[in-house]
């Protein structure tokens, strides 16, 4: 465990403290600050969880319950919080309440999987989890340790079935990228391909799976693919992070396609929340020659400029 905490304060400067000053200076003001306001309190809690701060964590836990009334995700994080601080048996008892309250919660199931495991009790454990998945197929963490537990023992072809079956499940989305993923160490492109395609497609927000299968993608060298995924599924209109954008641009990059990437980077530029322009600029000043090429471009769309007006600048062509 880190000695010190990285935060950000009011002004939003990212700010490091030594583990001692931030339980007595930052922890007790904050918990004033947001005892009333149940969005904040949730929100700092879980970064008192991250941080392991599991005494404090329990007091915000207990004042959610207070403030959310027993509803599923107070639950879930007040066990949480108990595990955390190794009282295993008050999780357990929570979880148990949360799922006779909550049938359907795959993440209660989850999170009592890993108590069973904690205990030992692999093959329960194991149950359990499958049982948490096939009533929400979603789950990262879960969906994560179950893909585990049958790579770890190389039981390929069983974990395919059984991502086949998960796959079946109404609603279902996740276990598409661990299929594509399986493909993907297989060397089977094509069907990893159509895998990651049928996650972005079956996701109700897509922004962030969009962003994974193309850091993967990028990260296993097939950019032409990435390219694929990005004009089929991508636009810079509808977008709240950049990070697409940018796996995006190193892929045309990477193809000898320079206009292309400062035109994508640009229109998104113009949609993007204001923190991340400065990163477009920044993006754009490492690229060899982008001045030189901006001018270019901005010279040909002048001449070129159509007389309708309103018409969309050609430098629009890549979507």
């Amino acid at each position: 465990m880190s000695e010190f905490v990285t935060f950000t304060n009011e002004l939003g400067q990212t700010v490091q403290m030594s583990r001692e000053d931030y339980q007595k200076k930052v922890i007790p003001q904050n918990l004033d600050k947001y005892w009333e306001d149940k969005e904040k309190l949730r929100d700092f809690a879980m970064e008192l969880v991250r941080d392991k701060f599991p005494v404090q964590a329990a007091i915000a836990a207990d004042r959610l319950l207070e403030l959310y009334g027993p509803i599923e995700s107070a639950l879930i994080f007040r066990a949480v919080v108990h595990m955390q601080a190794g009282e295993y048996d008050r999780a357990k008892k929570m979880l148990l309440d949360c799922l006779e309250r909550f049938p359907s919660s795959g993440t209660a199931c989850t999170n009592l999987a890993k108590l069973y495991a904690l205990e030992g009790e692999e093959a329960k454990a194991f149950e359990t989890l499958e049982a948490g998945l096939f009533k929400d197929p979603n789950q990262e963490n879960g969906l994560n340790m179950y893909v585990e537990s049958f790579l770890q023992f190389n039981k390929r072809d069983e974990l395919r079935k059984r991502l086949e079956a998960l796959m079946a499940k109404e609603g279902a989305w996740r276990p598409h990228l661990h299929m594509a993923r399986l493909a993907m160490t297989e060397e089977n492109l094509l069907k990893a391909m159509q895998w990651y395609k049928e996650a972005i497609q079956r996701a109700p927000e897509k922004e962030e799976v969009i962003m994974t299968v193309t850091g993967e993608l990028g990260q296993a060298g097939y950019v032409y693919q990435l390219i694929q995924i990005c004009e089929e599924y991508w636009s810079p209109e509808e977008i709240a992070y950049p990070f697409t954008g940018f796996n995006y641009a190193n892929a045309l990059l990477s193809t000898d396609q320079k206009e292309k990437a400062i035109a994508v980077l640009r229109e998104m530029q113009q949609h993007i929340s204001e923190q991340y322009k400065p990163m477009i600029d920044h993006f754009i000043a490492r690229i060899p020659g982008a001045d030189e090429v901006e001018a270019a471009m901005k010279k040909s769309s002048q001449s070129e400029q159509p007389e309708e007006a309103g018409k969309k600048s050609k430098w629009k062509f890549w979507r």
